[in-house]
């Protein structure tokens, strides 16, 4: 939540005192916005009211019934109140009980609302997916984005046919339904990000869009740069199952490092540990018992390099699930055979501690704050108007360009204006580059 919220002795934020809606209203309100989606290459807003909020590690954007900006945001305290009092899970029942159970999409005024079990309704949400390096499948497959019960994720769809694609989006969404997101994983492939953090603070990530795999990928020659001998093991701490593979496969073909198993425990990982030379640990943050299994690494193997990473639906979770980072954020999308480009210079050593690897670390990331191409401007001679400062100022902290609109009162449109220009005068083309320019000044 907002820093406005106020706390209790053990620092989690707590819900307003009742009676206080008329002097809260103003802060409500700006926390509630419309959301958007887009069909048929057109941007339609969503005419009810949304929410999001972040609270024991779990972050959901709720639709809410209030027809006006002032209900919607008494509704939001309320929904708010309910998680910190109750639980999640009320707040959740709660939540259905004022919307009611609907079966169809938002769509715009005027437009035939169409039944999620019918294949038009997945039809049109087909879409055309970015960053496919690491799908070992023939190209333009459509994918599709399904989400249920405030969660969602991306699935490859396996044809470019859209009646087919369509068929196969519907039977995904009906196990679903009928079984959970658990059976969906193990059943369908599915879009992951994965995001490895070799700094804590700054923030600094290499990360890459995967695929899961419903079997053994196939077997062949390691890449180009992957040199077979003196490849470093490591081991992988990853409780879901569903992902195991997707993970062995491609960190298995890291220049110098190998990765012959995944495991779901700490346990498991120590027992690898006692019993086998292993030269790194990447361990899932929010695997269970993950500070008892760094705090234990650290005292029986003080040299060995241990590093966190999270594997989220799609990148932009990358910015959202990380906070409270005062030193700013460095992140690399990287193809799936170069994540451990910050460990490159080890590539071909026989060893690597702890110490090693920080050091390679800090010179990789450093090394971007000292770029001596021509066409990097210099950010010191680069003069932003107040608004585009203000405006890099949310992208460096992780805010999407719908919520920096929602935060600054102005339209989308505005915000990718802005953006345009900011790039154009740092002479940068994404966001990870226009926010090193603005560490550098």
């Amino acid at each position: 939540m907002s820093k406005r919220c106020p706390s209790r002795g053990d620092g989690r934020p707590r819900p307003k005192a009742a009676g206080s809606e008329r002097l809260d209203v103003v802060d409500w309100k700006r926390r509630v916005f419309r959301n958007s989606f887009t069909r048929r290459g057109q941007t339609y807003a969503v005419k009810g009211w949304a929410f999001k909020i972040q609270f024991q590690g779990r972050r959901r954007t709720f639709s809410l019934s209030g027809r006006t900006r002032v209900e919607a945001a008494l509704e939001a305290q309320q929904l708010y109140a309910t998680i910190v009092s109750r639980g999640w899970e009320a707040a959740t029942l709660w939540h259905r009980s004022r919307r009611g159970a609907g079966g169809v999409t938002a769509v715009p005024e005027g437009a035939r609302q169409l039944p999620k079990d019918g294949l038009a309704y997945w039809e049109q949400r087909l879409i055309q997916r970015r960053y496919r390096e690491s799908r070992l499948a023939a190209d333009g497959e459509f994918s599709v984005r399904i989400e249920h019960d405030g969660a969602y994720a991306y699935f490859p769809l396996g044809s470019d046919d859209p009646k087919l694609a369509a068929a196969r989006a519907r039977e995904i969404h009906r196990v679903i339904l009928a079984r959970g997101w658990s059976a969906a994983f193990e059943w369908f492939e599915r879009e992951i990000t994965l995001a490895i953090f070799w700094s804590e603070n700054p923030a600094a990530a290499t990360y890459s869009t995967l695929f899961t795999f419903l079997r053994e990928p196939p077997t062949g020659s390691l890449p180009p740069g992957v040199d077979g001998r003196w490849r470093k093991p490591l081991a992988v701490l990853e409780p879901d199952p569903t992902a195991h593979v997707c993970l062995r496969y491609w960190l298995d073909r890291q220049p110098g490092f190998a990765c012959p198993s995944v495991y779901r425990t700490a346990g498991e990982v120590v027992d690898a540990l006692d019993h086998e030379s292993l030269a790194l640990v990447l361990v899932n943050r929010v695997a269970p018992d993950i500070n008892q299994l760094t705090e234990c690494v650290q005292a029986r193997w003080p040299g060995l390099p241990i590093f966190p990473y999270r594997l989220h639906e799609d990148s932009d979770q990358i910015w959202i699930a990380v906070s409270g980072v005062s030193g700013g954020y460095i992140y690399r999308r990287r193809l799936p055979t170069a994540l451990f480009d910050p460990l490159q210079p080890a590539a071909r050593a026989r060893t690597l501690t702890a110490m090693e690897a920080g050091h390679h670390i800090r010179n990789y990331f450093q090394s971007f704050f000292s770029d001596p191409r021509a066409e990097w401007r210099s950010p010191t001679s680069v003069v932003l108007t107040n608004r585009e400062q203000e405006i890099l100022n949310h992208i460096s902290r992780g805010y999407l360009d719908k919520e920096i609109a929602h935060l600054l009162n102005i339209s989308i449109w505005t915000v990718h204006n802005h953006v345009k220009n900011m790039f154009d005068k740092l002479g940068v083309h994404n966001r990870t580059e226009a926010v090193l320019k603005c560490l550098q000044r």
